[in-house]
């Protein structure tokens, strides 16, 4: 059976690899001859001691002494070596010349070979005395001594390996993926090298330090070759598959022939070599951004790219390869020019990753003018201090005056100017938004909705999704796709391809979408409980009127006596008030309420001739609510009400007592009865079976030829809220 390895384990393993490969770059390095003896070149062109370490058995006052020269404590005017500044150089391929690169090292590996063998006489002059001592370099260097360089650039070695293996254990089937790990394998070898040999405190042997030299120049030519295939296949191949070789076949013969012909003869066109393969590297870019110049997402993972390689490697370039071509001394260690190829990769990883594209635009716009400002910081600094012999302090500030007050009102107008697509003012989105919420739901409300969004973010499609699962905002495809949850039943969207496919949506539109979305929501939710509200309030009326204000003018209606007819007017119009503004009235006592209704309804039924029996006695004395006042009035006035006009009774017995902790009312006719099937479709009883239940109380209808019964049990502490109305279940009379 075949044994499979996760991703994981593999990378677990490479990781352990380059920790080891790191370890013995640092043991290689103590293990060099040391004085304790720190140097640097003056502006004069002569080695200085600039540190002397603790522990050195040279004595620390020679801290800013002219070193002069080194010899083996055996005096011989042959072997004596003077230093030169090329002695501290810390990249050899800085000397162009063959002549200079050969004796450079033969220089190293002389002065090399003196701190081994034995005590040296070293000579320095300071103040214009010279002196002389005879010190034997300790065997080993201390590792508190390895300066910071070297841990530099062991860094960016072990980032560039693990982040290119990091890739291809992501992405095993991806040539791409494995092209960037040869890229972190180049990246590696360059940067692990140079740490050794930049790094050194006077001098390495010949087989060491060329060693380093060597690998150090095949890891630089071997990022190129990386980085060239992998733009001439990603995003999109640009080349017929047979060419991508081209890279490597061009490339490696540059390093066959730096390494194999009389080394190191041709050590100083390393330099030249870097060059060119940068400017084919920006040419692939380009051509890259012309065959995918209708794919949003191929720019903005071109953009990654480019935004990298243009700070990366032009600051690289204009740091310490335009200096080197032009004779003059790079302007950055060479320790802190590897972070420059660090950046590049790492924003290659970005890219290859497809790492938050839609957010490239809005870094890109800050690095670019954060970078520019920057610029023009120092260069008016160095304008104020060189053009017109300023201190340093006043022109400082004004550099900074300037730049606060010209530059950077430019940057946020430029920046506006960008964003004018996302953005719309306060007014018009408040305006867009309520007209959303006050339309007509349907098809009216869904269509403004989606003309909102492609008025906002102008999108090349909007597709409505019925998916109801997913009811998150949030960003898809690496941000082709802005999905927007449903809101308050309207179905989700689908955004692709911002601005008519020319960008991709960033976390900044999501953030905006988001509460936009979250706002349409509110708006609408609110609008839907006004207009329920509003309804409610309607029904209400409409129910009080029917049960009350109707029970009231058909007692006016049939009433013989003048002054009781204007009496019950009077009664409608108050009661007619107290429906429109004080729905809610006031509490009574059980007995007084009762008493009333007594007068009130035996009116009524006397006015109709019909014969009523009235029972209510041993009532208690409490105080009832006055949900439970209105539904009690309404109850006995609209069952009432149904007796006069539609059971052509001759009697009727009502009874109203305290059974179960409720008042019970009951409301017995000898009337015709009524179909039940008709229940349903009236208002009457279907709005008491509402009252009765909204204040926790039952209801029931039994009826039959011989005559309904009508039954309610009101609480007397109805719940503090309404509960849902139930529907009217009519029985027959048994």
């Amino acid at each position: 059976m075949r044994r499979y390895f996760a991703p994981g384990a593999y990378f677990v393993g490479i990781v352990v690899v380059s920790v080891a490969l790191a370890l013995a770059l640092v043991w290689l390095s103590t293990k060099q001859p040391w004085l304790g003896l720190g140097l640097t070149v003056s502006l004069d062109g002569d080695v200085v001691i600039d540190k002397i370490h603790r522990e050195s058995v040279l004595p620390a006052a020679l801290k800013g002494a002219q070193l002069l020269s080194i010899e083996p404590s055996q005096r011989s005017s042959a072997s004596r070596l003077s230093f030169e500044p090329t002695d501290l150089i810390e990249e050899p391929d800085a000397l162009k010349s063959a002549a200079a690169l050969r004796r450079f090292f033969r220089r190293q590996d002389e002065m090399a070979a003196m701190l081994r063998a034995g005590p040296v006489e070293i000579v320095t002059v300071s103040s214009g005395a010279i002196e002389s001592f005879t010190v034997e370099a300790r065997a080993t260097r201390p590792l508190a001594d390895l300066p910071v360089k070297l841990w530099l650039q062991l860094g960016v070695a072990l980032t560039g390996l693990l982040v290119g293996a990091w890739l291809v254990c992501l992405r095993v089937q991806d040539r791409a993926a494995w092209m960037f790990m040869l890229a972190g394998v180049g990246l590696a070898m360059a940067s692990g090298s140079a740490a050794v040999y930049s790094a050194r405190e006077l001098a390495l042997s010949l087989p060491v330090f060329a060693t380093a030299s060597r690998i150090n120049s095949i890891g630089s030519l071997t990022f190129g070759i990386g980085v060239v295939t992998l733009f001439l296949m990603y995003p999109r191949r640009i080349v017929p598959r047979g060419l991508l070789l081209l890279p490597t076949v061009l490339i490696g013969g540059v390093i066959a022939f730096i390494q194999l012909a009389d080394w190191p003869r041709y050590v100083g066109l390393m330099q030249d070599a870097i060059v060119a393969v940068m400017l084919v590297l920006l040419a692939a870019i380009m051509a890259q951004v012309v065959v995918n110049r209708r794919d949003p997402r191929a720019r903005a993972m071109l953009g990654w790219f480019g935004l990298s390689i243009a700070i990366g490697a032009g600051a690289f370039v204009m740091t310490s390869v335009v200096p080197t071509l032009l004779n003059l001394p790079p302007f950055l260690e060479q320790s802190t020019a590897f972070l420059f190829f660090l950046l590049i990769y790492v924003g290659i990883a970005m890219g290859v990753l497809r790492y938050r594209l839609f957010d490239l635009g809005t870094y890109a716009f800050g690095l670019l003018f954060y970078g520019v400002g920057a610029a023009l910081l120092l260069l008016l600094d160095a304008a104020f201090i060189f053009g017109f012999s300023l201190d340093r302090a006043p022109a400082l500030g004004l550099a900074l005056g300037i730049v606060g007050m010209a530059y950077l009102p430019v940057r946020e107008v430029i920046a506006r100017w960008l964003r004018r697509n996302r953005r719309l003012p306060a007014e018009v989105l408040y305006q867009r938004i309520t007209e959303i919420a006050h339309a007509e739901a349907g098809p009216r409300q869904q269509a403004l909705l989606q003309s909102f969004w492609a008025d906002l973010f102008n999108p090349l499609h909007i597709t409505p999704t019925t998916v109801v699962h997913d009811l998150t905002t949030k960003l898809e495809n690496d941000g082709a796709i802005l999905k927007l949850a449903p809101v308050a039943g309207l179905p989700g969207l689908e955004l692709e391809w911002a601005h008519q496919g020319g960008r991709l949506f960033s976390s900044a539109d999501l953030s905006r979408a988001k509460s936009l979305n979250t706002m349409i929501e509110s708006s609408l939710r609110l609008h839907h409980e006004y207009v329920e509200a509003v309804a409610a309030e309607r029904q209400r009326i409409n129910r009080d009127m029917h049960d009350n204000i109707g029970v009231l003018l058909l007692g006016a209606l049939h009433a013989s006596k003048p002054d009781r007819k204007d009496h019950l007017i009077r009664q409608t119009m108050s009661d007619l008030r107290e429906i429109i503004s004080n729905p809610n009235q006031t509490s009574l006592p059980l007995p007084q309420l009762v008493a009333d209704l007594r007068v009130e309804m035996l009116e009524h039924l006397d006015a109709a001739r019909i014969v009523t029996q009235w029972h209510d006695e041993g009532l208690p004395s409490v105080e009832l609510a006055p949900q439970v006042v209105h539904t009690l009035r309404s109850l006995l006035r609209e069952t009432i009400n149904n007796v006069i006009r539609h059971s052509s009774a001759t009697a009727v017995d009502v009874s109203l007592a305290i059974a179960d902790g409720g008042l019970r009312i009951s409301v017995q006719d000898n009337g015709k009865g009524f179909k039940t099937d008709h229940v349903s479709t009236g208002n009457g009883l279907t709005n008491l079976a509402s009252r009765v239940e909204q204040v926790g109380g039952r209801f029931a209808v039994a009826t039959s030829p011989a005559g309904t019964l009508l039954s309610a049990t009101l609480s007397l502490s109805p719940p503090m809220a309404a509960e849902p109305a139930a529907q009217i279940k009519p029985r027959a009379a048994e």
